[in-house]
């Protein structure tokens, strides 16, 4: 039985160096997780390269290279909307975005009608001019309807951050998709309410703020 065994033993597959080949299966192994982590933070330092203002939004330290606030569209017919907008930074790849601009911000936005509609929407930006920091420079914010959203919106808000806060005029844009009394219309659907003109300011705070707001019946209450 000695023989037997002696002669299994010697019977194993070898590997080029000698090895067992169970011994080089385990050996070889994968550095997916170390080459995903390095590609991310290679893209990080891109981001910060290209964008070093995204260190610092809204008058605040953002290492994280993210901002999002919480705060209320005023217009100028009476209605208020609620409003929430998450910011980061976006990698030009050199195209011209909207409106001829170099789209270098993008994001995702909620806005809620006295009437209790949530309306989720994606959110590309510019802003212009900013180096270390966006304090006080311009940006104009392009929001977008989801692709399989039953009603289509589209708004264009322009604004700066002022310190903390994120201060936003449409210049008379949102009634091209809501109505007077701030129910959504659809973009281009029925009757502008004349001469309106909304504004408003966002304050960081996050999502979970945005739904108190919106749970409010109290139009006064944002």
């Amino acid at each position: 039985m000695s023989g037997t065994l002696a002669s299994s033993a010697g019977n194993v597959p070898r590997g080029a160096g000698g090895e067992g080949v169970g011994v080089a299966k385990k050996k070889r192994g994968c550095g997916c997780l170390g080459s995903i982590t390095g590609l991310i933070v290679l893209v990080t330092a891109l981001l910060v390269l290209l964008n070093p203002w995204s260190l610092r939004m809204g008058g605040r330290w953002t290492p994280a290279l993210t901002w999002h606030g919480v705060g209320a569209l005023h217009s100028s017919t009476g209605a208020t909307y609620g409003f929430y907008m998450e910011l980061w930074p976006y990698m030009s790849r050199g195209r011209g975005g909207y409106s001829g601009g170099h789209q270098n911000m993008q994001g995702t936005a909620k806005i809620c009608t006295p009437q209790g509609g949530m309306y989720p929407m994606t959110v590309s930006g510019y802003l212009k001019n900013a180096w270390l920091d966006a304090d006080g420079k311009p940006i104009t914010f392009y929001l977008r309807s989801l692709k399989d959203a039953p009603t289509k919106l589209n708004i264009d808000l322009y604004g700066s951050w002022r310190g903390q806060e994120l201060v936003l005029e449409d210049k008379g844009n949102l009634a091209m998709s809501f109505s007077a009394d701030g129910n959504a219309k659809g973009y281009l659907h029925g009757v502008n309410a004349p001469a309106e003109i909304t504004t408003g300011k966002l304050l960081y705070a996050g999502e979970s703020e945005f739904a108190l707001v919106c749970g409010q019946k109290d139009g006064n209450s944002f």
